[in-house]
């Protein structure tokens, strides 16, 4: 073998990295045969389309298997991750108002204090993790669509009013991600199996300190510095915001598993559905006119990318379940 051929080899074995290891050889054999004499290197034409094969190839591999068991842990750390998010919507209904006299919300719209609408989700908890799996995933569901009066008429224009809309849907979306998740998974179980007793407390405990951050720390209302006049005074005035960005980037290092194929599918999930919280800091921190468009488009486009992976997923599961039945 010549030192041309070699380095076109090993160029060429560069691009295949891209594509699944069992397509690879048999790859390199075609493009080696069908390379010009004297080639050391694949043309600019070569590259985008080795480029543009292997993302079609992962994409139709990927929605293959949505309904397979690797994507269906992922759902169950997605699920344990929201399912444990909107339970804290309890904590508006408890919370004493008076401790918050005189003060403003953080960050972004807490929980409606209305409790038949998260006192369920506990349970929904307990009886997942007591493996009563679609028991859990219905009164997930009823307790997701029991906001959806409370959206329509029982706040009245305040519920689709600008300033609560964002804050309304995004607990709403939250539920509704929660339920989906529940629905498409093993249930909780498979979750904390799948993440490990470690992993497991560290997301509880970034849970548990979101819920504190979001919810019962508040921001004096105090004139804004005159050298801060693009931040926000919660941001300035309240260790809040700290304490939220730390809880959340703590929610995805617990997730985060690049060494196996249901890891890395839990952390774009999870990362998705936080999406909207992440934003929200980011509006919260920054002048609008710095990252403020792109953040309120990840801020709708995180759960409904997630929502489109959940719909192919059931959707792949449904025709399954009909070819086995057939």
């Amino acid at each position: 073998m010549t030192s041309r051929s070699t380095s076109l080899e090993h160029r060429l074995r560069r691009w295949l990295r891209l594509y699944p290891i069992d397509q690879r050889e048999e790859m390199l054999g075609v493009l080696l045969a069908t390379a010009g004499p004297g080639q050391e290197r694949p043309t600019p034409r070569d590259a985008a389309d080795l480029a543009w094969g292997a993302v079609r190839v992962r994409l139709r591999r990927e929605i293959r298997s949505l309904g397979g068991p690797i994507w269906r842990d992922a759902f169950a750390v997605l699920g344990l991750v929201a399912t444990a998010l909107v339970s804290t919507g309890l904590i508006a209904y408890f919370r004493d108002d008076a401790v918050v006299a005189g003060f403003s919300p953080v960050l972004l719209q807490e929980p409606a204090q209305v409790w038949p609408m998260w006192a369920p989700w506990p349970a929904v908890a307990a009886l997942s993790l007591l493996g009563l799996r679609r028991t859990a995933a219905g009164l997930a569901w009823a307790a997701t669509l029991s906001q959806l009066p409370w959206l329509a008429v029982a706040q009245g224009h305040d519920a689709i009013d600008s300033v609560y809309v964002g804050g309304n849907l995004l607990w709403f979306g939250l539920a509704i991600l929660a339920a989906t998740a529940l629905s498409l998974s093993g249930g909780l179980r498979p979750a904390f199996a799948s993440l490990g007793g470690l992993r497991g407390a560290a997301l509880m405990t970034g849970v548990a300190a979101f819920a504190f951050a979001l919810i019962w720390l508040a921001a004096p209302l105090a004139p804004m510095p005159q050298r801060a006049v693009l931040l926000r005074p919660v941001t300035v005035h309240n260790p809040a915001w700290l304490l939220a960005v730390a809880s959340l980037t703590l929610i995805g290092v617990a997730c985060a598993r690049p060494r196996s194929a249901s890891g890395r599918r839990s952390t774009i999930v999870v990362l998705l559905a936080l999406s909207p919280l992440a934003s929200s800091l980011v509006l919260w921190s920054t002048p609008f006119s710095t990252f403020g468009t792109a953040a309120q488009t990840l801020y709708v486009a995180g759960p409904l990318t997630l929502l489109a992976i959940m719909g192919v997923a059931l959707a792949s599961r449904l025709r399954r379940q009909r070819r086995s039945t057939s």
